[in-house]
């Protein structure tokens, strides 16, 4: 098909500016991958130095933390149990005061 000059000199610019945006998102693209391994070898190290220390026998001291670790945890589990509630009752209180004000409202209409 054939085109104009200027016609012609617009597509070269194009296909030159369509080039450097390539090569602007290849670089990215390299940027991004190395970070993404980066990430996945420090997550494969944290996940090594985990299993290591899972594996051997826990020391006397280290043995008295993972108890109080597990209290604290069964602790924090009874307080979320408790906020849980807490919400709850909150929600059905501000229902009730919601209804409350709503027959208010029609009383005062009336």
């Amino acid at each position: 098909m054939p085109v104009s000059g200027r016609r012609h000199q617009a597509l070269q610019a194009d296909y030159a500016q369509l080039l450097k945006n390539l090569t602007q998102l290849h670089v990215e693209l390299r940027e991004v991958t190395e970070e993404r391994d980066a990430a996945r070898d420090v997550v494969r190290g944290l996940a090594d130095r985990n299993r290591e220390l899972i594996a051997r026998p826990a020391t006397k001291g280290e043995a008295v933390l993972l108890r109080l670790l597990r209290q604290s945890e069964g602790a924090r589990r009874l307080l979320a149990e408790q906020v849980d509630l807490l919400q709850a009752a909150n929600e059905g209180a501000a229902r009730e005061a919601y209804d409350l004000a709503a027959a208010a409202r029609q009383a005062v209409a009336a």
